[in-house]
């Protein structure tokens, strides 16, 4: 059925694959669990694709911090060297970074195009439980995002701060002649 407009009803007509024609109640309500479900594995799937990129961004500061030692590890640049470093990053981990990635990568974008076919029906019961499902996987997963977040930023923070501008705990604001100590709000 050729629908212009969103509208409630229990005939859809072919949904997504031709042979799989709904005109029932429980088909209705059969196509809204699964979209529902759908959904909410999509916000799953973003969840993992964000523990992906935290994981390359350790591995980004550990390679920051073999590069830019500071003085302390200068002390023991021998290990830097030393294969069984676990600092070191090695092709196999970068190669299973980069699979992973480029797999969650293709997973999110057909879930979400699947997704979008599934409400571009115009039934209002599958819009519905597409916000639903995408709501409920927000509510379970939307905490763990800003902890990966937070957690991020404490990353960039330590890494980049620390290895590339040299700054410490403490940093030193005040006008040319003096020098006062404040703590780095960061």
């Amino acid at each position: 059925m050729n629908r212009q407009s969103f509208y409630f009803g229990s005939d859809v007509g072919v949904f997504l694959i031709k042979g799989i024609d709904v005109k029932s109640t429980g088909g209705l309500v059969a196509i809204c669990v699964f979209v529902g479900c759908f959904s909410f594995f999509f916000e799953y799937l973003r969840y993992l694709q964000t523990k992906s990129k935290q994981k390359e961004l350790k591995l980004r500061a550990k390679q920051i911090k073999q590069l830019c030692p500071t003085e302390s590890a200068t002390l023991l640049a021998g290990t830097i060297t030393n294969p069984r470093n676990p600092f070191n990053i090695t092709l196999f981990d970068r190669a299973l970074l980069f699979g992973t990635e480029v797999s969650l990568w293709l997973f999110l974008q057909t879930l979400g195009y699947v997704i979008m076919l599934s409400v571009m029906l115009y039934d209002a019961w599958i819009l519905i439980s597409a916000v639903i499902g995408g709501g409920i996987g927000y509510f379970v997963f939307g905490q763990k995002f800003m902890k990966i977040n937070l957690e991020n930023c404490h990353i960039i923070r330590e890494t980049y701060c620390t290895q590339i501008c040299g700054e410490t705990e403490k940093a030193t604001i005040g006008s040319p002649g003096t020098s006062q100590k404040y703590d780095v709000l960061f």
